[in-house]
């Protein structure tokens, strides 16, 4: 039987990634997420995909969450084959370098690198059998946005670590980073709420120029269909290791 934990499981991206984890066979999901708000309609999204979903309570920024974590969760499923690792967004985003402080590049850099690289260092100390590592990222990360600046700048080093991983763990490790585009996510609405209020537009007026008018098919993507991604990815051969995904609706600009 397929087994996977999910950080950031109970919304947004991270139930999506669960969902499509749970259609690829993965009945036995863990979703590890901060707060207890929406758990219940999390698990039983699941249950009605024929997954045998626990929740696990737990912030990805706080080292007591993280050591162990990987640990716990082998003792109740023996291995893991599929680990997820979704993220949170920090917690004075949209915040420019200008707002920026101490706490919140910490906060950021616990929450994208620290918690990845211990979760990583245990599936290789402890876990019985190779796993599959996704790492979800943005597409912004290849040109921060300003209010993105922090987010950004430290989701820069997960496409290291993700090809440092490849190649240093192979027999132990596939990881794989999905750098995102626009999803409507409750991050996503909070902070796009508070970039149109800066600017003294709607809500709905600033999703449409400044998000969906980013891609050339003038919409964001849907969760559905990063569900569906997820799901492809866990069925593809074991030589897609180490890999990039862009997945963002061609919305990165490029230069002709």
């Amino acid at each position: 039987m397929c087994r996977a934990l999910v950080t950031g499981g109970t919304r947004g991206v991270g139930l999506a990634a669960a969902r499509g984890v749970v259609r690829a066979g993965c009945r036995r999901v863990a979703l590890f997420a901060r707060g207890t708000s929406g758990v219940e309609e999390a698990l039983e999204s699941l249950r009605s995909l024929g997954g045998e979903p626990l929740f696990i309570n737990g912030d990805l920024t706080r080292e007591a969450s993280i050591e162990g974590l990987i640990p716990g969760v082998l003792r109740e499923f023996g291995a893991l084959d599929v680990v997820v690792m979704s993220y949170g967004n920090p917690g004075c985003e949209p915040c420019s370098l200008e707002d920026s402080g101490w706490r919140d590049w910490i906060e950021a850099s616990s929450m994208y690198l620290a918690s990845t690289g211990v979760i990583a260092r245990d599936l290789v100390r402890y876990n019985g059998v190779k796993a599959t590592l996704i790492v979800f990222s943005s597409f912004t990360v290849s040109e921060p946005h300003k209010p993105l600046f922090i987010s950004d700048t430290v989701r820069h080093g997960l496409r290291a670590l993700v090809r440092a991983l490849s190649r240093m763990h192979p027999d132990k490790l596939r990881p794989i980073l999905i750098e995102l585009g626009s999803f409507m996510t409750p991050g996503a609405i909070k902070t796009i709420s508070k970039l149109a209020e800066s600017e003294g537009v709607s809500f709905n007026d600033y999703w449409r120029s400044k998000v969906e008018g980013l891609s050339p098919l003038g919409r964001a993507g849907s969760l559905d269909e990063l569900e569906e991604l997820v799901s492809i990815i866990l069925k593809t051969p074991d030589y897609m290791t180490g890999s990039i995904i862009r997945f963002d609706g061609a919305s990165t600009p490029c230069v002709y």
